[in-house]
């Protein structure tokens, strides 16, 4: 039967109030015994069919006898048919026989209810003096104050309304059968007319279809409390009407002229507008009493972790299923500003249960987990938040992970606080890898790509966990968490202890771990118990490196198999093997750098499998782009993966093009993890970086820079090359202070360097740095104030830029070889016998051959234009030589266009059909003499036009 109870119970929550499922009818929907429903009815405290509805159903019956205290057993029959119940007229007999004790019941019943405000969050703090007007509203003699509700849109107006109605009737302002009449404004707001006769009523005859006298709502609100929905929709007309019932509780039906009706109707309203903007000045008049309800915002952070607990705590009872939400979830849901207040925030906790529901199916568990993957869907839970530091301090520690089981809402107790506790470090392994496994399989990357990040995660969390307590050789007090593990595995550890202590031959062993080893085997002993899985990422690793700790495992594996009659396997006792290795030797946790390699297709898979080939080794990660996925999808992945391998040390990524050079600021600015990014990805970069790494052959900066020397030019600076010496000016605003102290580091480092110290604030710098640059290769400026001089790079001083062994300045000093002539004229970069109609269209032609080449920046075609546009770049003999600015350019090189027929160039309507490309970078302008050497020859030139092919081309340019 128990296995029904969750299906029984929803059917029921969802059926038909007027005329809720016998047991035989819920039984033939879901093919069981109609005993098995009885019996899970029964045992889950649910009423029978007559028992549910007859509460509503003498609600119902005491409405129509107040109307009209003398109808007839038949008439009451009909009326509740109309209404929508399904009865007899024995039925209805049998119930107005005992009408009398049903009444008495049901005040018994509400006089021992609790204050019903007590069920809004808030009743103690944001919504304290709310309630306390609407209490006074209420208990205002003779018949309460009219009300009007203001609130924004969610904030759980309504709910509130419900409250004071369940106070009159507990307080004995209405009676117990008072009716309840909700009525929404907005659904008749624009027809006066079809209003009155809703709110009123309508005489016979008043209108065609008019057959009948018809009451309307304020007549069935009579005695009870009638609450007018989103008042502000009503127009003007529409407010009017209502006024003869809020000053006297008088009205006439639609038709009637003279005679009045009257009755006992205590007015509710609520709007999300401004009542001045929005509502007539002589409504609001007529409407004493205004509550103002606050938004999710206004409210303190425990009451907002309150409403979310509750909100958990239904859907929990909802899918009859316990329910485990992480603390950073919970994190999430309390920063996150949510417009539609808690109605929004609601349906947020909905989805993410649903998500996390439907992925609990194919598990088949009695408990959901609700993580970082249940809500990877919600793109509006990244980016920043406006939260003031105190708030997001006191979020931190409020927002601790919680369990919730299926019925406990009259015990708010038992929503069990994880709060972590102070030997919290490893948080259950387990439970880690687990929420690392998700985090990963939500980003579909590839199996094996994922235990080797696992497995990186794993060895990060035993390094940190060693070095956490690096000196710990004291004594442990194993009363510290006495609480927390079973007597029976502190005494086995102690035991373990003294054998460690004995038979290893070490001088000291790292005391602290043991409590960590303590809560980890009490939490093995409990998942092998429940026989949840036990997975190690790399057992085999651990048994052929971790051989003596293995076996001392195994030792103790066997005595906590005697002492709680359980099997451990052998994925528990690697994991064991990795603690005692914790403990036996002292870590000295020096992280490694990560390295991932990120391109599109499936390029890194490739690189990082033949790297790992050659040095075997297996810490580089590769994530594969596939040509049909968005940028967004992979940075969201490895956003991720960064997280997980992350050990403190820094990531560099090596990247292949496009959007991917951006991943370094994107990781950076979400996680907070150091950066470097080196892009046009080759294997032999991923080699040097590999191994670099893996010989520790420095830090992230210095590892860097030594793969961007041998590789390319430093990106940001312009380097030329000059058989002058050598210098760097140092700078500061007087020139003494600062930019001596500089002077002073950097002359221990580069001895072969000229450096010059000038202050900022001296009139006649411009005119001293132009009189050195006469004398030195001046590669920049170095110094606390940009004085921004043409020409020459400024370098901003920080203490951190000193600090590196290998950093910019060595890439400024350093004198790289350059390209010469002849590489930087390639075969395919020579179009002969082109097709084109316009200047325009041959200059795109050229700036897209070496942008999809990796030569140029897109912004070095606008470069190019505005050139032309200063001055006509025609040379001569039907040649020109458009450029464009040489910061835009990566890659120097020359593009050459032999036009079909000659082109108008410029304004005086010369033609050229030949045209020369310069993408050139500001260090390697030497070669432009050359080729203008060239270009000068006119029989050059004539040959270059008659050249057919493009070696024949080549040949003739470069043996000039």
């Amino acid at each position: 039967a128990n296995k029904y109870a969750a299906i029984i119970k929803k059917l029921i929550k969802n059926e038909d109030k007027f005329n809720p499922w016998t047991d035989e009818e819920i039984a033939d929907q879901i093919s069981v015994l109609r005993e098995t429903v009885t019996t899970v009815r029964k045992e889950e405290g649910i009423l029978d069919s007559r028992g549910r509805r007859k509460e509503l159903l003498i609600r119902m019956i005491s409405m129509i006898r107040k109307e009209d205290p003398n109808i007839t057993v038949a008439k009451l029959t009909e009326k509740l048919i109309e209404e929508g119940f399904s009865i007899s007229r024995n039925t209805v007999s049998n119930t107005l026989s005992n009408l009398e004790d049903y009444l008495n019941e049901m005040k018994s019943v509400t006089q021992n209810k609790s204050n019903p405000f007590e069920k809004l969050i808030g009743h103690g703090g944001s919504l304290a003096k709310c309630i306390k007007q609407a209490k006074a509203s209420i208990m205002y003699p003779p018949l309460g104050l009219s009300t009007l509700i203001i609130g924004e849109s969610g904030t759980g107006k309504t709910f509130f309304v419900d409250c004071m109605y369940q106070y009159a009737v507990q307080k004995n302002m209405v009676s117990p059968d008072a009716p309840f009449i909700s009525f929404n404004c907005a659904d008749y707001g624009d027809n006066p007319q079809l209003l009155l006769s809703v709110l009123y009523g309508y005489k016979k005859g008043t209108f065609t279809g008019a057959d009948n006298d018809t009451s309307g709502l304020v007549e069935h609100a009579n005695g009870g409390i009638l609450f007018l929905d989103e008042v502000h929709r009503l127009p003007a007309k529409g407010q009017e009407i209502l006024f003869s019932l809020l000053d006297k509780g008088k009205f006439r039906r639609l038709g009637e002229t003279f005679s009045e009706r009257e009755v006992q109707v205590l007015i509710i309203a609520a709007t999300t507008e401004n009542v001045e903007s929005s509502l007539l000045l002589s409504f609001r008049r007529r409407i004493p009493m205004l509550i103002k309800v606050p938004n999710l915002q206004e409210r303190n952070i425990e009451e907002r972790l309150e409403i979310i607990n509750r909100f958990f705590q239904e859907e929990c009872n909802r899918i009859n299923l316990n329910i485990f939400v992480a603390g950073k979830i919970l994190e999430m849901l309390l920063i996150k500003h949510y417009k539609g207040n808690i109605g929004q925030l609601k349906s947020e906790i909905k989805v993410i249960c649903a998500n996390a529901y439907v992925e609990n199916i194919n598990n088949k568990s009695a408990e959901i987990k609700i993580g970082f993957n249940e809500i990877l869907h919600d793109s509006s839970f990244s980016g920043s938040s406006n939260i003031d530091d105190a708030s997001f301090s006191k979020i931190k520690a409020l927002a601790t992970s919680r369990f919730f089981i299926p019925n406990i809402n009259e015990n708010p107790e038992l929503v069990v606080s994880t709060r972590d506790n102070k030997y919290s470090l490893p948080e259950d392994i387990y439970q880690q890898i687990e929420e690392k496994y998700y985090e990963l399989k939500e980003t579909q990357i590839d199996p094996e790509e994922m235990k080797k990040i696992l497995w990186t995660f794993v060895l990060n969390a035993f390094k940190k966990m060693g070095h956490k307590f690096p000196n710990q050789t004291s004594a442990i007090s194993w009363d510290e968490i006495k609480d927390l593990v079973d007597a029976r595995i502190i005494k086995i550890l102690r035991d373990f202890r003294k054998h460690l202590k004995k038979n290893c031959e070490t001088s000291s062993i790292n005391e602290k771990i043991f409590i960590h080893l303590a809560i980890h085997l009490n939490e093995a002993i409990k998942r092998i118990g429940y026989k949840q899985l036990i997975i190690n990422p790399n057992l085999t690793q651990i048994k052929n490196e971790l051989k003596e700790e293995y076996a001392l495992a195994k030792k103790l594996a066997t005595k906590l198999e005697q002492d709680f009659a359980v099997i451990v396997p052998t994925d528990e006792i690697g994991f064991m093997a990795m603690y005692i290795n914790a403990i036996l030797h002292k870590q000295k946790h020096e992280g490694r750098i990560a390295l991932i390699v990120l391109c599109h297709g499936m390029v890194a898979t490739e690189l990082v499998k033949v790297v790992n080939r050659l040095l075997n080794i297996d810490f580089p990660i590769a994530i594969d782009m596939p040509l049909d996925m968005s940028p967004c999808e992979v940075f969201k992945k490895t956003i991720e993966i960064a997280k997980i391998v992350d050990d403190e040390s820094g990531t560099l990524f090596l990247v292949d093009m496009g959007s991917l050079k951006d991943i370094g600021n994107i990781v950076e600015q979400r996680t907070g993890i150091r950066t470097r990014v080196i892009d046009r990805v080759d294997l032999l970069t991923v080699i040097e970086a590999a191994r670099k790494i893996y010989l520790s052959e420095g830090n992230l900066d210095e590892i860097y820079y030594d793969l961007i020397n041998t590789k390319c030019s430093y990106p940001f600076m312009t380097k030329a090359s000059s058989d002058k010496p050598t210098a760097l000016i140092t700078s500061c605003l007087s020139g003494q202070g600062m930019a001596l102290r500089i002077k002073d580091i950097l002359k221990k480092r580069y001895a072969n360097v000229t450096i010059i110290p000038l202050g900022i604030a001296d009139e006649e710098l411009r005119q001293k740095v132009n009189n050195l640059k006469e004398k030195y290769n001046i590669v920049g400026i170095l110094g606390t104030v940009n004085p921004k001089i043409e020409g020459i790079n400024f370098i901003p001083f920080a203490d951190e830029l000193l600090s590196n062994k290998k950093m910019v300045l060595d890439q400024l000093f350093f004198k790289t070889s350059q390209p010469t002539f002849e590489k930087m004229i390639r075969k395919e970069f020579i179009l002969l016998n082109c097709q084109v109609s316009s200047k325009q269209e041959v200059l795109e032609r050229m700036c897209l051959l070496l942008y999809n080449q990796g030569y140029i920046k897109r912004e070095y075609f606008n470069s190019l234009l505005n050139r032309e546009k200063m001055n006509s770049t025609y040379f001569k003999g039907g040649l020109a030589i458009p450029h464009g600015l040489p910061v835009y350019v990566d890659k120097s090189a020359f593009v050459f266009v032999k036009t079909k027929e000659p082109l108008v160039w410029d304004r005086e309507k010369r033609k050229v059909d030949l045209i020369c490309l310069f993408a050139v970078k500001d260090s390697d302008t030497e070669v432009i003499n050359r080729l203008f050497k060239v270009l000068k020859n006119r029989e050059t030139i004539k040959e270059l036009k008659q050249a057919q092919t493009q070696a024949e081309f080549l040949e003739i340019i470069t043996k000039h």
